[in-house]
């Protein structure tokens, strides 16, 4: 079980059925506030952060989230495995409930990155 927040419980399986999708520049930790506010059963998503962000940026500011938010799954960009191993460990440490490989987004902006659907162009 997961601690949300008005001290209600809420198993992962259960706030798999209703998540917010990440969306960059738009599902912050402001946004999640707002949607644990609206429902303490749905799953939220962090904004897709890159793994250069986590491990070459300022880590407390990317991965930082209120307790209230939970549950609350980080979202990584990137395509390098031992980056993406070293984002996943911090975002461990910072108490994420899921950790989620952007493999999906479609936007010339990410896949420009190297990483989000064209992943997908070259499983290896």
């Amino acid at each position: 079980m997961t601690r949300v927040g008005r001290g209600q419980e809420v198993s992962l399986e259960t706030a798999r059925r209703f998540s917010v999708a990440p969306m960059i520049d738009w599902t912050d930790r402001h946004c999640r506030y707002l949607h644990r506010l609206l429902t303490t059963r749905g799953l939220l998503f962090t904004e897709m952060i890159t793994t250069g962000a986590i491990i070459h940026g300022d880590t407390e500011r990317h991965l930082r989230f209120d307790p209230t938010e939970q549950p609350v799954a980080l979202q990584l960009g990137g395509s390098d495995p031992a980056d993406l191993a070293a984002a996943t460990r911090q975002g461990d440490l910072y108490g994420y409930d899921e950790i989620n490989l952007n493999v999906g987004c479609p936007s010339d902006r990410v896949q420009s990155g190297k990483f989000g659907a064209c992943l997908m162009a070259e499983p290896d």
